[in-house]
């Protein structure tokens, strides 16, 4: 066949049906080509974009509020001693707060109120005491208390529910540093909006860039020249060096602070993006939980329980004797009442781990708890009341015999306290509905309070100067005078003066003192003054109390 008859064949064969064109399956990367001139395509999936976030005006205004409070934050909790200054900040912090949430039309109820009454109440107690440790105490309550009123009052929930602890989580961790880079990108964009802002930034940032070359360069010049280096020192001295570099560390400090406490605010402001705890979700998580087939928990309870019974009978005499007022045989009070306070800790500790276990993993418990388990939990708890009512009745007689200390009253508040939770487990058991959150919070507040507010020191100086002279050596008052202006401010009260004297004269021949005719009065004066020292310590009361004594 030549090649024309060929091209006549092709045109009179039937020729296949035209396909319908594919459309081009969208890539989500342009191709690339290898080393060998294949092209490939990614097959990575597209990212997610970045949400763009628009701030309203009440929110570029509390993220410049959030960066001064934070400041204030720093200096006046954090940095300084506490006093008059901490409780005017957390005045204003819940004023802004409140403002802020009434401003963003959110409703407070009575219990609301009433909480935001007694957070302000607990902002006096840094006016009042000079005790270090009662006021980071009151500042860890303060903290989490402002806290669970934001999502409280933003959630439109009853406070101290079923899940408090849940949302105790939440609204302290969860919500905050999930917005906590939005107050810098609030502030930012507050910044760019105006001219003014914009100018402002770039100075900043270029003062910021000079820094550095400008302490190199002066520096060098100092070595160079006398006159420059006569001309700085005076600057210097004008210049205090030392108040810069801590208001340069504070700053710094603030920053992450200032994230925190806009993160807070803006996360729970806004109920699309952070929802409030979800408490079905929460009794399927706690459901989860119960991994343990309850005759295990039984079997391992049992022993623990007979171990109670037995110790108890065994040492019934050593236990109730704090009871009739008497020591057991071979027992100073010091050694009797010390190991009744680590025989106590150890005790609730285990106790309160064990009813967690067997009310918390137990496959069978909640609306479910058969009585088996409400009765081991039952026994527990009651064994443990009884060791912490004798312990309680051997402090009280260690405290009748050698007075108060810090450790003593602590550990004293603590059973007491301890002592009722217990209880509260025990009624729980036999009313479910018992709310056994709000009654813990409740005495705990309460608890708190009597804490903060008696000024721990200045009631241990009181007692042991009007109850136990007889038994306190100059030592021992002495020792009274440094644990905070609290109590150096009662125990250098113009009527215990001649006490003091006489306790310094039974010792002085002992001391190796030059200055013998100083008095021992005058010596605990002279060094309690180290209490009005410090940077704004003096604005407390019992400072101010002890100043007024010492000048006297």
């Amino acid at each position: 066949m030549n090649e024309n008859e060929n091209k006549d064949f092709q045109q009179s064969a039937p020729q296949p049906a035209p396909q319908p064109m594919q459309q081009a399956v969208p890539q989500p990367y342009p191709p690339y080509y290898g080393a060998n001139n294949g092209m490939y395509y990614n097959t990575f999936p597209q990212t997610k974009p970045v949400e763009k976030v628009v701030f309203s005006k009440r929110e570029k205004i509390l993220s410049f509020a959030a960066a001064l409070l934070s400041f204030l934050f720093v200096h006046f909790v954090m940095w300084h001693s506490k006093s008059f200054f901490t409780t005017v900040f957390y005045i204003i912090l819940f004023a802004a707060v409140i403002i802020y949430l009434r401003k963003s039309e959110y409703r407070f109820s009575p219990s609301h109120k009433l909480w935001t009454g007694i957070m302000l109440a607990f902002s006096l107690v840094f006016s009042l005491t000079d005790n270090t440790f009662i006021k980071v105490l009151d500042t860890v309550f303060l903290h989490l208390g402002c806290c669970y009123l934001i999502y409280t009052v933003t959630a439109q929930k009853p406070m101290f529910g079923r899940f408090t602890l849940f949302e105790m989580l939440k609204c302290n961790f969860e919500n905050p540093f999930s917005h906590f880079s939005k107050e810098y990108s609030a502030a930012n964009s507050a910044v760019q909006s105006t001219r003014t802002g914009s100018n402002a930034k770039a100075v900043i940032i270029g003062f910021l860039i000079a820094l550095p070359l400008t302490i190199v360069v002066g520096t060098l010049l100092v070595s160079a020249d006398r006159g420059v280096e006569l001309m700085l020192n005076s600057l210097t001295e004008l210049i205090n060096v030392n108040n810069v570099f801590n208001f340069v560390v504070q700053a710094a400090m603030s920053i992450p602070v200032s994230g925190y406490i806009f993160g807070l605010i803006y996360s729970h402001t806004h109920p699309e993006k952070i929802k409030a705890l979800d408490e079905e979700k929460c009794v399927q998580s706690t459901k989860k939980m119960r991994i343990a087939a309850n005759l295990a928990v039984y079997s391992a309870v049992t022993p623990i329980c007979l171990l109670y019974v037995l110790f108890f009978i065994s040492q019934a005499n050593y236990f109730l004797s704090a009871f009739m007022g008497s020591l057991p045989e071979n027992y100073s009070y010091a050694e009797y009442a010390r190991r009744g306070f680590f025989e106590l800790f150890a005790i609730d500790l285990i106790n309160a781990g064990v009813i967690f276990f067997i009310n918390f993993f137990s496959k069978k418990t909640g609306e479910e708890k058969p009585f088996t388990l409400k009765l081991y939990t039952v026994i527990i708890s009651v064994f443990t009341l009884l060791i912490t009512a004798t312990a309680i009745s051997k402090m009280v007689l260690y405290i009748q015999n050698f007075g108060l200390t810090q450790l003593r009253v602590y550990t004293t508040w603590f059973m007491a306290l301890t002592s009722l939770m217990f209880i509260f487990v025990i009624i729980r058991q036999f009313r479910t509905g018992f709310p056994f959150m709000k009654a813990a919070a409740v005495v705990f507040t309460l608890f708190f309070a009597v804490l903060c507010f008696s000024r721990p020191d200045a009631l241990i100086a009181r007692y042991n100067m009007e109850f136990c002279p007889d038994q306190m050596t100059y030592g021992d008052i002495r020792e009274m005078t440094e644990l905070s202006a609290d109590a150096a401010a009662v125990v250098l009260e113009p009527q215990y003066r001649d006490l003091i004297n006489e306790k310094y004269n039974d010792i002085r021949h002992y001391c190796d003192t030059d200055n013998v005719n100083d008095s021992g009065y005058k010596q605990l004066a002279d060094k309690a003054k180290q209490y009005l020292d410090y940077d704004y310590n003096i604005f407390n009361l019992s400072s101010l109390a002890l100043g007024s004594t010492i000048r006297q």
